[in-house]
């Protein structure tokens, strides 16, 4: 312990240290013992006792110790604390701002850190505390807001609030909560100190906000000992596997990270260093890698930083899709590397191409076919070629040598005879440009070189719906790229040839970037016409850490132009039936190298891991057992000087030690009763879980991490605030108070005691409710009935799937956890108990399938559970809890058509 670090609140206390040569003296000025001669003539005085009694001085060492005690008492009293933090030296309330945008997700476990810091300052200053966050949240249907300023509040309430915070995959809106500040002019009034955890990025709405504060109150900036400010920006593939775009802040120092690439299970396929090199914003980094590794990685992100502004996601359109160009048997490698070039080097980076007949590119089970002019072999392959279409194949077409070739019947729009003609010697007409775009093509955002020009075009006819199949157009409005669904496939027709003999597109940038919008609309699977769909409904979405979860109600379908994330819109997957959007948030950053600039008022602190130790308890104790401990050694001083017989001394001796071991014993147990009244009382006045201990380690850990994240689901899903679950011991806790008890198996498990099998029997009967979980699919209530001999386990049957457990939050189907065994639960509940049964039976290993990613180690990692299994297992626990909580309240008849008219959706 370093002396240096130890703070007083109330120095002037220490004044009392001044007594202590006063306490010193009067111990020691009282008279010396007076000697003892043995006299034979005193035998005459025998039994004669005198009517005064003289003074004998105290023991050096007895000095010493009254004057440690004072010496503690005294420093109790001047509050000593150890790593004191001053954050502020005002009066008044604390204003707190938690910056909990994106940005902070990265050094959350600093910031956390540095609120409890805060909270722990405020307590022993005695201050009242506010509490602002920066991250706005969804309200109403459509809108969103930044949630109120929480406060004035004490340190505790305020200590339970951060335990709630938590990042958001958005930005922050500062311009909101200046106006929020404003508006509570009496918050405003109170503030002493504003204290503001946050980085030195600058972004919108910061700066001014800073300069309103200072007009406030003194303000502390409290930042991160290390500034992780990157974000992936963007995922591409190329021909050797994959590039990658990191932007970050500009580092003094090289720096190295590591990639890591994941299956759509969560498992990791790739990991790959890069280098950022110092005095650079932007690094780009080049995987090489399979083509089928590449198909499965279904996010990207940054070991050890925990942001959603570091993973990446590809979504079903990464999937790398199978091109097959149609062309005739008797086609030379010649032609085919002259008229396709410049396809071949558009296309092939991010797809599969294979240059082959109709016939066979159709058994090969292609996902576009493209052709230019006639169909080579058409004849005896169209009903194939028909079929495929109507199973959602992409036909994409071009102009050949001549029109005439081009048959009419796979075509997407009604084409006139002859060609029109550009800047010819026979034209008075100059070369056409293309005209922006327009918002329904998928193509829609790209930028138009001003060099691309069109001089020979196949002419569509113009039918009524010829706007809405034109994906791009000419400066004069004639179509240029057109489509048409067919039946659940696509038909896209580019009036130009593949080559450059009628425009200089195949030959552009702008044709490569039109080919990575086109290929992700042909889906493997079900390609509908999902890729002009106005709305995109969430899928999956991700929290301020990256995870991915199962979107809420406040989460509203992607619509196009694509918007920044936000409280409607997170992070995420969009999209159904294999046309799954990936809307990331890295995408939209930028900057992230600006520095802000505080006002020159404003006081920069770093957050440190040393918390603030109260001392003055441990003072207090180190004097009480300094002041027994003098007790102790008084009593056995006076006993030794007493002059009594031995059979006397015996028996004080004893009477001595029996008292002393009395006392402790007494206070040991008082100490472990008072410390069990404390938990039983918690237990009693908020409901919590708990799991019977096994006396296994790692096992006792799994329970304490599985059921501390399904606690966690359901404060975030539901209006269940549980306190965190408890390890409890049947042979010594009271099980009255916990609604819910899970109690994993183990091998070699010992039975339990009469009194332990009275009170679980006891628990039970009164409306418990135990989930047994043997963690190894393992059901059959056989072993059951042999591991739990002694318990009255009623009769177990199969949960049917219509049980009230399956749709007592949630509507389910089966009780979701790391395996799919079946749950077994009581065959005929006790109707004293609302019918509600007592014992659930299973293997699925829940505790495992619950934790959250902060929960999970090296020893009870899981890989094999994949986000879908482990969001259903959420859903599961959820629901037991509720069943747990309100019994059969959603049997009642009043609930069944809401959950008809929800099954029926």
């Amino acid at each position: 312990m370093n002396l240096a670090a130890i703070t007083f609140l109330y120095p002037a206390m220490l004044a009392g240290l001044l007594v202590l040569p006063i306490v010193w003296l009067i111990i020691r000025s009282a008279p010396k013992a007076p000697k003892q001669i043995v006299f034979p003539a005193a035998r005459l005085l025998q039994g004669l006792r005198a009517s005064r009694r003289d003074m004998q001085r105290a023991p050096i060492w007895q000095t010493i110790l009254r004057c440690l005690i004072l010496t503690m008492l005294i420093l109790a009293a001047s509050r000593p604390v150890l790593n004191r933090t001053e954050f502020s030296q005002n009066e008044g309330a604390l204003l707190v701002i938690a910056d909990n945008s994106w940005s902070s997700a990265a050094n959350w476990t600093e910031y956390r850190t540095g609120l409890r810091q805060i909270i722990n300052q405020a307590r022993l200053d005695l201050r009242s505390i506010y509490i602002a966050q920066t991250a706005p949240e969804a309200s109403g249907a459509t809108t969103t807001r930044l949630p109120d300023i929480i406060g004035p509040v004490s340190p505790h309430e305020a200590e339970r609030f951060i335990d709630r915070l938590h990042p958001r995959p958005w930005a922050p809106d500062y311009a909101a909560l200046s106006n929020q500040i404003a508006d509570h002019q009496y918050m405003a009034n109170s503030i002493g100190s504003i204290l503001w955890l946050t980085d030195n990025m600058e972004q919108s709405g910061k700066a001014d906000l800073a300069n309103d504060l200072a007009t406030i109150a003194p303000i502390t900036v409290l930042g991160p000992d290390r500034d992780n400010r990157i974000a992936v920006q963007s995922l591409i593939r190329n021909r050797t596997g994959l590039g990658t775009t990191l932007t970050h802040q500009n580092i003094d120092a090289p720096r190295e990270i590591v990639l890591l690439a994941r299956n759509e299970r969560g498992r990791v396929l790739l990991r790959h260093k890069v280098k950022i090199s110092p005095a650079t914003n932007r690094t780009e980094a080049e995987i090489p890698l399979p083509s089928d590794i590449t198909n499965s990685i279904q996010s990207v992100g940054i070991e050890g930083i925990e942001s959603a502004a570091t993973v990446f996601q590809t979504g079903a359109r990464w999937q790398q899709r199978k091109v097959g160009v149609i062309v005739s048997s008797g086609d030379s490698p010649v032609l085919l590397s002259d008229r396709y070039f410049f396809l071949d080097r558009a296309i092939s980076p991010y797809a599969d191409v294979t240059y082959a007949p109709l016939g066979k590119l159709l058994e090969s089970g292609m996902d576009i076919l493209v052709v230019a002019g006639p169909i080579s072999g058409l004849g005896s392959q169209y009903n194939a070629l028909e079929r495929w279409l109507r199973d959602g194949g992409m036909l994409v077409r071009f102009a050949g040598d001549s029109t005439t070739e081009v048959e009419p019947e796979f075509l997407p729009v009604t084409l006139r005879l002859g060609n029109r003609d550009f800047g010819g010697s026979m034209s008075w007409e100059k070369p056409k440009r293309l005209l922006a775009f327009p918002e329904t093509s998928p193509f829609s955002g790209i930028s138009i070189p001003e060099e691309i020009t069109v001089n020979r075009q196949l002419l569509a006819e113009p039918d009524p719906d010829i706007v809405a199949k034109t994906w791009a157009r000419l400066t004069d409005g004639t179509p240029l790229v057109t489509s048409a669904p067919r039946n659940a496939g696509r038909i896209v027709l580019f009036h130009v040839t593949p080559w450059a003999d009628w425009s200089n597109l195949p030959m552009s940038g702008l044709f490569v970037e039109i080919w990575q919008r086109l290929l992700p609309l042909a889906s493997p699977s079900d390609r509908s016409d999902a890729e002009l769909q106005t709305s995109l409904p969430p899928q999956s979405v991700l929290d301020g850490f990256g995870r991915a979860h199962q979107p809420d109600a406040t989460i509203l379908p992607l619509r196009m132009p694509l918007p920044v994330p936000g409280p409607r819109h997170p992070p995420g997957i969009y999209g159904e039936n294999g046309q799954a959007v990936a809307f990331n948030l890295g995408s939209s950053l930028q900057n992230l190298d600006h520095q802000i600039r505080w006002p020159s008022d404003v006081t920069m602190r770093q957050i440190t891991n040393q918390d603030q130790i109260d001392l003055a308890a441990m003072c207090l104790m180190v004097a009480m057992l300094l002041l027994i401990f003098d007790g102790v050694a008084l009593i056995l001083v006076h006993h030794v000087s007493l002059r009594r017989s031995r059979r006397s001394d015996a028996l004080t001796s004893v009477l001595m030690i029996a008292f002393i071991g009395t006392a402790a014993t007494a206070m040991t147990v008082g100490i472990s009763n008072s410390a069990q009244a404390v938990e039983t009382q918690a237990a009693a006045l908020q409901p919590r879980l708990a799991y019977l201990k096994t006396d296994v380690a790692p096992i006792d850990r799994l329970s304490q991490s599985g059921l501390a994240g399904l606690t966690e689901i359901l404060r975030r899903r539901s209006a269940a605030d549980l306190a965190p679950a408890d390890a409890i011991d049947p042979e010594a806790d009271d099980l009255s108070f916990y609604p819910l008890i899970y109690w994993p198996l183990v091998d070699g498990q010992q039975p339990f005691s009469e009194f332990a099998q009275t009170r679980i029997n006891r628990y039970l009967d009164s409306g418990g409710m135990i989930l047994i979980d043997s963690r190894d699919q393992e059901v059959e209530p056989a072993r059951l009935r042999r591991l739990l001999a002694g318990l009255e386990i009623p009769i177990l049957d199969k949960a049917p799937g219509d049980h009230i457990l399956f749709r007592s939050f949630y509507l389910l189907d089966h009780a979701y956890g790391r395996f799919a065994a079946p749950l077994w639960l009581d065959a005929r509940p006790d109707q004293r108990l609302d019918g509600v049964a007592s014992v659930l039976f299973g293997g699925n290993d829940w505790a495992s399938a619950w934790m959250l990613e902060e929960g999970r180690t090296a020893e009870n990692r899981t890989d094999d559970i994949s986000p879908r299994q482990r969001e259903m297992a959420w859903r599961f626990g959820v629901n037991l809890v509720m069943y747990a909580l309100t019994g059969s309240y959603k049997g009642d008849q009043v609930h069944l058509p809401a959950i008809l008219e929800r099954l029926g959706r």
